[in-house]
This record gives structure tokens, C-alpha cells and sequence, in this order.
């Protein structure tokens, strides 16, 4: 017992048995806490007592003890009087009443107030939202509240509201203790956020938790957003994530959910451009549990009511399983187009009943295909048939269990399949990821020597075709030389290397000598003609004559004057005699 209510029973205010007869004359105080009734644990908390303006001290009583827990008597808060515990533990959980007295006695006790301490210890419960947390206005949902830790109660609390609900735990197959809690209608009126806790029997007053909490989010008939991943559907544990929901309605403010009904977050929308909005919801490092099936929602920031909700997005973690399978491609990695092609995964392991199949670059989500086991291999055949250039590109492929389908091994080594147009067959131009830098190479590469070949072609024929047009000109002046006529007696001029030749006889070297004497003498512009007429010869076939025309080319454009008769001037002849050995 305090000092303070000691001293009091010496001044005569007895708590004796007259003093508990006479108690509930006065009205019965007011008691509270402040911030709330449950604390957590090493929290400060208050409670506060309040009766009239003529109390003179207050007393406060815990169940369960015989003696009161405390007293005020100097008023410093009128009417009031507060009670302070510095740090909750369990030793101060319980129900708790306050009174008061007056110069007309005791009040009646207050009623209860409940404290309870709350343990944020590892198995604290979870809380998810079946079907899911985004619910129709007017709908029904039932919210899951569950722990691996045995509980054998759990309570929901929800925002805003005083009043908790219980239920008793159900094991489930999987070992997972649970309680299921029926929510409805529910209304675009206010906001529906929970919370959930567990206890055990013997310790009701304390709780495991709190859970995360939950909001209920009321969709209506507005348009839905897009939903995509900047870093595309299949990441590595450690990559930064980011998803982005965007609309071409003007939506304030936007909101992500993962499957399983957990919330993420809420972003204030954005507006890039005039007509879009969108959020981004930055995820940091992925790990196992950010795999999973994503949607988000736009709303207005008057409004509770969200859109409806975008097509879903699955997003898939690899190396959660030590296994690497293998890649093949059937008849080979370089097929014409229009061919059929089979894509082979492969794996020894046990762990994979599924798997699945990515074309690197590709929006579109990976194939899935359940293993099927053969020759001592799980395996899954993925067809494609007939091929165009769209299905070229880099192919890896995973493994993965269907009670954790977002998890998945680590990929196989990449396989790059090349199409070719066949003959006879026109496949669609490639674009994006379906084109391989290594073919475009090739083909410029192909081109450029292909036009360097005609060219150099060309201009090997133009050269050829030039030497032989020359080489015809040529023969063609010496055959108009060589039809010159000649009169007889002409001599032929002797060549430059004439001390060379070799003679035929003494006769012909005279002969020789005389007419290259004559030719020597001629002056230019006169004509020398050789003959072989008078110029005798032991042999016919020692000498031949030829008659050269000899001129000098003239300065200006008119023409020689004619003679008397018409006819050009007479140009002298001079004959000389050629040798032939």
C-alpha cells in the first residue's frame, strides 16, 4: 500500500467495510489508454481515469490482486487523474478498473480495460485476402490469417474499429495453423485496412504479432492499366527489379499487388506526356519470394474506388534449384524456313516436373511444358513448325516444381537457332531479337564481294575489248598501205639495221646499195615509188620491188591546185628494189 492512501486512512477516509458498503453513490469514472490498449512490447503506455469535478484522488485496482495497483491524489489534470507504466511486459497485462472518492464517498468502479502486450517474434502470423485483396464494390471476401507456430486463437483488428474478432486455429495439410475471418459487403465508403494476431490459451493477454497490414482495395469498371518489368520476366537473385504500371487515363495515384494478397505499395501517378500516367514500384534485389503473379490498379485520389485490374504479369527467379538441364535442337541450330523444329530440354534431376522454355529479348511470357521421363532423363519437347525468321534467336531453358512454379533452376547454356530462306519459299522480314547480328554480317560481307567481282569483271573486259579494237586499227593501215599500187621499177628503202642483213649475192648488194642511195636522196614531199620491173635479178625470189609515195603534209585548209585537165598534180615516183632472203 502506498504512503499516499496510508495517509489518507489515518485522516479517517477509510477503505474499510463501512467505506465499501457505502461505494456507488458517485457515477462510475471513464478509463483508457493512450496510444491503445495494445502495446508492444518495451513500449510506454497510460492509462487515464476520469470521474467529476469534485473527486478529491483516484484509485486504480488490477484483477487478481487483493490490494489496489495504484492512487492519485494530487490533481494536476482537473477531473483526471493518469497512471503510467514506463516499458509493457507481461507482467503488466490484465484487466485494470478505476474509482474515485469524493467528500460523498466512492464511486463505482469503471469498467474494464484490457491491456495486452504484443511479441513481434519471428512465426508472427501473415495475413492474405482470398480470392485476392482487390475486391468489386458490394463483394465479399474472407481474409486468412495464419503461422507455422502453433496459435490456438487468432484476431483480426481493423482500422479505425474498437471491436477485434476471434476465431479458433485450424492445422491445415501442410502443417500451417490458420484461421479464416468472412468480410462483407464491402464499400467504396471508408477504407478497409487489417491487421491479425495469434495467441495460445494459456497466455491470452499476449500476442504474437502484428501481422503486415492489409487493405482491401474497391475496383471498379474504370479501364486497366498495363503492367510490364523494365528487366523483362526471368531475373537472377541480386538484379534490381522494377515494375511499371501505366494507363492512358489520367489516374492520380496507382497501386501493386502480388498474388497471395499482399499489397506492395502506392505510388502518386505521373504524367510523362499529355494523356498517360503511370507509377514505377522499384522492388531493390530480387530474391526467392519476389517470384510470383503481379497486377496493379489506377484510382483518383477523390475517389476509394480503383480501376479494374491490369492483366496479370509473372515474374520468375532463377537459381533457386541446384540443377542446370541441357538445350538441343533437332535436325540442328541452322534450318531453312518452313522447316519443323523441336527444342529438346533435359535433366537427370527429380526436382523438375516442369519446364520452361525463354527466347532472349522476347516480350512474350516463356513456354511451360510438364517433364516427362525417358531413357533415364526428365525431358520436355518444345515444337515449332513450320519455322519463319521470327522464331530465330538465343533459347535457354529452366526447370522448376509445380508447388513453386516462380522458382526456377539455373538456365541452360544458350542455344542460337538460325533461319534461312529456302528456294522457292519468301519468310517475313525479321525484326527485333529474331535477327542474328552474325547472319547480318555475313550477307554484307556476301554483297560487297559479290559487286567488287562484277566490277573487276568489267573492267577486265572493257581492257580487253580496247587492246583488241587498237590491234585492229593497226592491221587495218598497213592493209591500205599494202594496197597502194605500184609502178614498176619501184625500189624498196632500206631498213635502219640494213649493215645486218645477210646478202644473197654480190649482185643484189650492188643493186641494194644504188637504190638506197636514190631513196636517201629524196627530198621530203616527193613521192617514192618502188617497182619491180626493170630491176633485173639472178633469183625472182631475192628481190621484190615496191613503189613509195613520198609527201610533206601542208599547213592550212585549202586544198593543192588542179592542173589544167582537172586532175591533181603529178607527185615524182621513186622505185626501189626490196631484198627478201
Amino acid at each position: 500500500m502506498t504512503p499516499t492512501l496510508t495517509a489518507l486512512l489515518c485522516l479517517g477516509l477509510s477503505l474499510g467495510t463501512r467505506t465499501r458498503v457505502q461505494a456507488g453513490t458517485l457515477p462510475k469514472p471513464t478509463l483508457w489508454a493512450e496510444p491503445d490498449s495494445v502495446i508492444t512490447w518495451g513500449s510506454p503506455v497510460t492509462m487515464w481515469c476520469q470521474g467529476t469535478l469534485d473527486a478529491k484522488g483516484y484509485g486504480l485496482d488490477k484483477e487478481g490482486r487483493s490490494e489496489p495497483w495504484d492512487t492519485e491524489t494530487q490533481l494536476k489534470h482537473g477531473n483526471k487523474a493518469k497512471f503510467n507504466i514506463p516499458s509493457m511486459t507481461e507482467l503488466y497485462t490484465g484487466r485494470y478498473h478505476c474509482y474515485y472518492y469524493s467528500s460523498d464517498g466512492w464511486s463505482e468502479p469503471s469498467d474494464a480495460l484490457e491491456l495486452v502486450v504484443t511479441a513481434p517474434y519471428e512465426g508472427i502470423p501473415t495475413l492474405s485476402a482470398l480470392p485476392s485483396p482487390v475486391v468489386t464494390s458490394g463483394g465479399n471476401v474472407t481474409l486468412q490469417c495464419g503461422s507455422q507456430l502453433r496459435l490456438d486463437v487468432f484476431i483480426l483488428t481493423q482500422e479505425g474499429e474498437k471491436l477485434t474478432r476471434t476465431q479458433d486455429s485450424q492445422r491445415t495439410s501442410s502443417g500451417q495453423y490458420q484461421a479464416l475471418f468472412p468480410v462483407s459487403p464491402v464499400t467504396p465508403s471508408h477504407r478497409w485496412t487489417f491487421t491479425c494476431y495469434g495467441y495460445n490459451s494459456n497466455k491470452p493477454l499476449v500476442w504474437l504479432g502484428p501481422s503486415d497490414p492489409l487493405e482491401l482495395l474497391v475496383s471498379g469498371v474504370s479501364r486497366k492499366p498495363s503492367l510490364l518489368s523494365t528487366q523483362g520476366p526471368v531475373l537472377a537473385p541480386g538484379q534490381n527489379l522494377t515494375l511499371q504500371c501505366r494507363s492512358d487515363v489520367s489516374y492520380d495515384r496507382f497501386t501493386l499487388y502480388q498474388e497471395g494478397g499482399r499489397v506492395l505499395a502506392q505510388r502518386p501517378g505521373r504524367q510523362p506526356q499529355a494523356g498517360l500516367s503511370q507509377a514505377d514500384f522499384p522492388l531493390g534485389p530480387v530474391s526467392g519470394s519476389h517470384g510470383g503473379q503481379y497486377r496493379c490498379y489506377g484510382g483518383h485520389s477523390l475517389s476509394s474506388e480503383w480501376s479494374a485490374p491490369s492483366d496479370p504479369l509473372v515474374i520468375l527467379i532463377t537459381g533457386q534449384l541446384n540443377d542446370r538441364p541441357s538445350l538441343s535442337v533437332q535436325p540442328g541450330p541452322m534450318v531453312a524456313s518452313g522447316e519443323n523444329v523441336t527444342l529438346l530440354c533435359q535433366s537427370q534431376s527429380w526436382m523438375h516436373d516442369m519446364f520452361l522454355l525463354t527466347k532472349e529479348g522476347a516480350a512474350d511470357p516463356p513456354l511451360r511444358l510438364r517433364s516427362k521421363y525417358r531413357a533415364g532423363q526428365f525431358q520436355a519437347e518444345f515444337s515449332m513448325s513450320p519455322v519463319t525468321s521470327v522464331h530465330g534467336g538465343t533459347y535457354r531453358c529452366y526447370g522448376s516444381l509445380g508447388t513453386s512454379p516462380y522458382l526456377l533452376s539455373l538456365p541452360s547454356n544458350p542455344l542460337e537457332l538460325v533461319i534461312s530462306e529456302s528456294s522457292g519459299h519468301s519468310s517475313p522480314p525479321t525484326a527485333g531479337p529474331s535477327s542474328t547480328p552474325g547472319q547480318g554480317r555475313f550477307l554484307e560481307v556476301l554483297i560487297a564481294v559479290s559487286v567488287a567481282f562484277v566490277l573487276l569483271l568489267s573492267l577486265l573486259l572493257f581492257l580487253l575489248l580496247l587492246r583488241h579494237r587498237r590491234r585492229g586499227k593497226h592491221r587495218s593501215s598497213a592493209q591500205r598501205q599494202a594496197d597502194l599500187p605500184r609502178p614498176a621499177g619501184a625500189a624498196e628503202p632500206e631498213p635502219k639495221d640494213r649493215g645486218l642483213r645477210k646478202r644473197s649475192s654480190p649482185a643484189a648488194d650492188d643493186q641494194e646499195e644504188n637504190l638506197y642511195a636514190a631513196v636517201k636522196d629524196t627530198q621530203p614531199g616527193e613521192e617514192v615509188e618502188l617497182d619491180s620491173r626493170d630491176a633485173p635479178s639472178e633469183d625472182p625470189q631475192d628481190v621484190t620491188y615496191a613503189q613509195l609515195h613520198t609527201w610533206t603534209p601542208r599547213r592550212g585548209t585549202t586544198a593543192p591546185p588542179l592542173s589544167q585537165e582537172g586532175d591533181p598534180p603529178a607527185e615524182p615516183s621513186v622505185y626501189a628494189a626490196l631484198a627478201i632472203h
